[in-house]
């Protein structure tokens, strides 16, 4: 009874021990036993809040519009994948091109460099004998004859006991075809100038379409040019005061200056046809080395040519010719006239023209050089000479043009300025005879 009662004890102790580590645990039933919580109560609102207003809707444009923004932003982010996607296949066609380029130059290097391996192999195969054909000098001994006296100091190893590695020509392949020999290349025969440039290389002249100045006139002529274009700072502006002051309109004045090759075709062309003529001469008879061409309406033509030479003569301009060809039938009509500057003593050619005799001297221009050649017949010149005269009858001819003469005759009194001939002006109670025309030239 003492046993069971102990035991009975101890299972009762055990009991409580487990029940009180169980509630402290939370447990299995301790846990279960804990009463629950209660419920939360609902918050009251309080009485005084103010109420909310509802949410306006948006209108429906907006809302069409938010409607509409997803589809803009796909069909943006739809454009840009297509731009990406070409950008990258650019990109891959750019690589792929810079690839086959870089193949295609490899390719190229390897095979000069196996070009110049074979044109290497071939020449060092040409350079070195063949074992079966060995020098005329030195031949390979026979069995039993001793070999000559030149050869006994090198003896020569007979070709069978040469290493394999040290022929190359007997190893290579015989599609390799032997080195081809070009042929020499053939020079050009020098060819000879002919005689005429001989001349002018020798003495240093002036030759042009069958017409020729040696140097010594060739000197004097560029003297000539020189002072002609010294002349000119000087002259034109009295030209340019004149056009002010005449209400006068200047043509052409970019060509003032008669072109070089032009006075000296002239001067080869005076001396030419007067084997007596000299250089000096002929200079002297070129009075349009400095032109200038003064324009008028037609009304005004007459009055603008007197004030025009007056103005010159009281500047003490010499008028060295005159010459109007406006009661002409045919030919050239205007009124064409040749001064000397008091200045610098230099001739200068200047015109007086109406707006249509002008067209008309432009119109003729190609005439003219083409009639001036050398090699134009007389035929041909006879038949430009009838289209200029056919140009020139279209041109009306201005009321009282046909009276206008030059200034009064200047004596000739000659003086030395600037290493130059010109004439000083001294008034003669003569008109001017001369009545002798010719055109602008080229």
């Amino acid at each position: 009874m003492r046993i069971h009662r102990a035991h009975t004890f101890r299972a009762v102790a055990w009991t409580v021990t487990a029940a009180a580590l169980a509630s402290t645990l939370s447990l299995g039933p301790a846990a279960a036993a804990e009463p629950a919580c209660p419920p939360a109560e609902p918050q009251q609102k309080p009485a005084n809040t103010c109420p909310v207003p509802p949410a306006k809707k948006p209108p429906a444009k907006k809302q069409a519009a938010k409607k509409q923004a997803p589809k803009k932003t796909a069909a943006k982010k739809q454009a840009s994948d297509k731009q990406a996607a070409a950008r990258k296949q650019a990109a891959r066609k750019q690589a792929a091109r810079k690839q086959a380029a870089d193949k295609e130059a490899a390719r190229k290097q390897a095979a000069k460099k196996q070009a110049a391996r074979k044109q290497a192999a071939e020449k060092q195969a040409a350079r070195k004998p063949s074992p079966q054909a060995p020098t005329a000098a030195c031949r390979p001994p026979r069995p039993k004859p001793q070999p000559p006296a030149s050869c006994q100091t090198t003896p020569r190893k007979p070709a069978a006991k040469k290493p394999a590695a040290q022929q190359p020509a007997a190893q290579e392949p015989t599609t390799q075809r032997p080195p081809r020999k070009r042929p020499p290349a053939k020079r050009p025969p020098a060819k000879k100038p002919p005689a005429q440039r001989k001349q002018l290389k020798k003495d240093h002249g002036w030759r042009s379409e069958g017409l020729y100045i040696d140097a010594a006139d060739l000197r004097k002529v560029n003297v000539f040019l020189a002072r002609a274009r010294k002349a000119e700072r000087t002259i034109s502006p009295q030209v340019r005061s004149i056009a002010r002051r005449t209400k006068a309109t200047v043509v052409s004045f970019d060509e003032r200056l008669r072109q070089p090759e032009s006075v000296k075709r002239a001067v080869a062309r005076t001396m030419q046809g007067d084997p007596t003529m000299t250089a000096e001469d002929a200079l002297g008879r070129i009075n349009n080395s400095v032109r200038y061409i003064l324009q008028w309406p037609d009304r005004s033509y007459v009055k603008g040519v007197q004030d025009t030479t007056k103005l010159l003569a009281g500047w003490k301009n010499a008028n060295l010719r005159w010459s109007n060809t406006w009661a002409r039938p045919r030919g050239f009509k205007a009124i064409s006239s040749s001064w000397r500057a008091n200045d610098s003593g230099h001739p200068y050619e200047l015109q007086f023209h109406t707006p249509k005799s002008r067209a008309a001297q432009r119109q003729i221009r190609p005439l003219y050089v083409e009639a001036h050649r050398s090699r134009t017949t007389s035929q041909r010149r006879a038949q430009i000479q009838g289209q200029i005269n056919r140009i020139y009858a279209t041109v009306p001819c201005p009321a009282g043009s046909q009276l206008l003469n030059g200034p009064r005759r200047r004596s000739a009194e000659r003086k030395a300025v600037n290493g130059g001939q010109y004439v000083r002006a001294v008034p003669v109670m003569a008109r001017n005879p001369f009545t002798v025309h010719e055109p602008l030239k080229p």
